[in-house]
């Protein structure tokens, strides 16, 4: 459990109670565009450690995930599935936050391990919550949103082209 990292920080690992019921999971990358707040030009975020990943969202005042999966497939929880967690505009409400750490640029790999803990947790969550394949959605899915330093890209392009969405997809809800 996050509880168990030692960053000496105050980490935001609550979220508001929730309202809505949860039908949807969304999937993350670490990685990805973004603003450089210096030049005020498009740059490429990489996708950094879990660790530093961890820090920086639970210290953050806004920006929540329930759960983030590092390459070797090690997994950690931070804001309880019950309570919201601030991580797709118009549906954090009723959605559940996976973030994988990836740079999402379609081209950094993403591991077996990590997709096998990938797997894992979306085939636990979706039976627990009862959510079906409709349910599990790239953040790219949800936020059509353009970078306001560059308004031809996208804000949001996680989890990448890289991401074998249909595959995952596949193993967490097998054909019958």
């Amino acid at each position: 459990m996050l509880w168990a990292l030692g960053t000496g920080s105050d980490a935001r690992r609550t979220g508001a109670p929730r309202t809505e019921p949860i039908d949807l999971i969304v999937i993350h990358s670490t990685g990805g565009p973004t603003c450089d707040d210096r030049t005020g030009k498009p740059i490429w975020v990489a996708a950094g450690t879990l660790d530093a990943n961890l820090r920086y969202i639970e210290t953050h005042p806004v920006l929540g995930i329930h759960y983030m999966i590092d390459r070797d497939g090690t997994l950690r929880a931070s804001v309880p599935e019950g309570q919201i967690a601030h991580h797709v505009l118009r549906h954090s409400g009723r959605s559940i936050a996976v973030e994988l750490i990836n740079d999402g640029n379609g081209v950094d790999p993403y591991p077996d391990a990590q997709l096998s803990a990938l797997v894992d947790l979306l085939r636990d969550i979706a039976q627990r919550r009862r959510i079906t394949r409709e349910g599990v959605k790239r953040h790219s899915d949800l936020d059509q949103t353009m970078l306001p330093c560059d308004p031809a890209s996208k804000r949001k392009v996680d989890p990448g082209a890289a991401f074998p969405y249909a595959m995952v997809l596949d193993r967490v809800f097998p054909p019958r």
